[in-house]
Parts: C-alpha cells; structure tokens; sequence
C-alpha cells in the first residue's frame, strides 16, 4: 500500500487500485465487511480503566526490557485491543497495532495522537494480515490467539514472537470470589509448533484490586464475565 499525498487514504498497489480512508481519529479500517466485529466498546473501556491504573505495569516493563534487547526497529502488536501496550513499545520504535475490535483500535489511535507517540493501528483479521512478507522484526501476541503461519509470513529472517500466556495462578484470587470451585489455568493450546523457542520468562508478582470501579473494570476485560452466572457476579459487589 501508498499513503495518499494528503495522507488521508491509502491506495494498494495493484492493478484495482482499492482506497482505504483513515478515520478521523487516525486508523485503518482493513477488514472485510464479513469479517467478526471483535470486542464490545465496554469491554474496550473496562481494559483501558484497568490498565492505565497500572495494575500490570510489571508485565509492560518487562516486555520492554526484552525487546530493547533484541532487533525490534518495525513491531506488531498482534491483538492489540485498546493499545495499552502498543503506545508503550512505539516511543523509539516503529509499532503497528492490529486487532479485529474497531473500539480498541479506535481508542489506541486516539491515545497514540494524545501521547504522540509513533504508532500506527489497523483493524484486521490476525489470521489474515494486511503486512508485507518479511517486513517486521518482532510480533508481540500478548494473551491473543496465536496465528503461527501469518505471524512467520510477516517476520523477518531470524525475527522473534513475543509471546505472553497467563500463568497457573492468573486471576485465581478473582476466581476464588466468584466460584465455589475455582481451577487454575491450564497452559496455552495455540503454542507455536514450528518455531525454536529462545527464551522463556515467568513473571509473578501480587496485585491487589481496591474499589467498586477497577473490581468491576477487571471482570468486564475476561472471559469470565460471559460466563459467570448473576448470583456468582453479585459477589463482587
């Protein structure tokens, strides 16, 4: 794709000639009109309260520390929901944000123009990536699924996944308020098959939830708040 001399459209290369319009906060819209719809603007909202409360600031620095230690001049953050993370990674580098939500990655865009940083965000499939063969250095895939074949597709020779999974114990003490009998969290099933692991880290650290808002910003951004039942969500208050 080329950026319109206005830079408000981007036209592909090809002999159609498609055009894209940014939107007015600064992002792409790439995702066929069949494509899923991704997460609810409150679930978009619940992330961002939660996480700009630096509840998992441990985990960001951590990210960052290792991709200062790596080639990572072109980044993806590949399920970037609201871009918490993406804005994070784009102070001295390039990074690109796609997730399939139009309210994430409306709200990263915004954040990216308040923070000026230098990130850029797209609203696409993961399975079906809107990036040029071999021409990113990292993918971070942080608790999103795991599209191994695009990911490598994209990725440079000898370039690096950076994979978050939740550990055993994630939200177990949130798990402990609502069930009778919570479970602890089995590993990830979409780990990559055909890649060499270099690395793997485990970060632990206790958190502790104080108020009615963030209490409830953390259930509404999981997977338990489709699942729990209304007796079981009264406990939280």
């Amino acid at each position: 794709m080329t950026v319109s001399e206005d830079r408000r459209s981007c036209f592909c290369l090809g002999t159609k000639r498609h055009c894209y319009d940014f939107a007015r906060s600064g992002y792409l819209n790439l995702n066929p009109p069949t494509g899923g719809a991704g997460d609810l603007r409150d679930a978009i909202r619940a992330r961002t309260c939660f996480l700009e409360a630096g509840y998992y600031q441990p985990l960001a620095e951590r990210l960052e520390e290792i991709l200062e230690r790596i080639p990572s001049d072109r980044v993806m953050d590949a399920g970037c929901g609201e871009g918490y993370y993406t804005n994070r990674f784009a102070k001295d580098r390039t990074v690109i944000g796609v997730d399939l939500s139009k309210n994430g990655i409306e709200a990263g865009a915004k954040s990216a123009a308040a923070k000026a940083t230098n990130a850029s965000f797209v609203v696409a499939s993961l399975f079906a990536l809107p990036i040029q063969d071999e021409s990113l250095d990292v993918v971070v895939n942080i608790f999103a699924p795991c599209a191994e074949s695009e990911f490598c597709r994209v990725l440079k020779p000898r370039g690096h996944v950076l994979l978050v999974a939740a550990g055993e114990q994630h939200l177990f003490g949130l798990k402990e308020q609502l069930y009778e009998n919570p479970y602890r969290n089995s590993g990830r099933a979409d780990l990559p098959k055909d890649m060499i692991c270099v690395e793997k880290t485990k970060l632990s650290y206790p958190v502790t939830v104080r108020g009615q808002e963030h209490i409830q910003a953390l259930f509404s951004m999981t997977p338990y708040y489709w699942r729990t039942s209304p007796a079981d969500r009264a406990k939280l208050a």
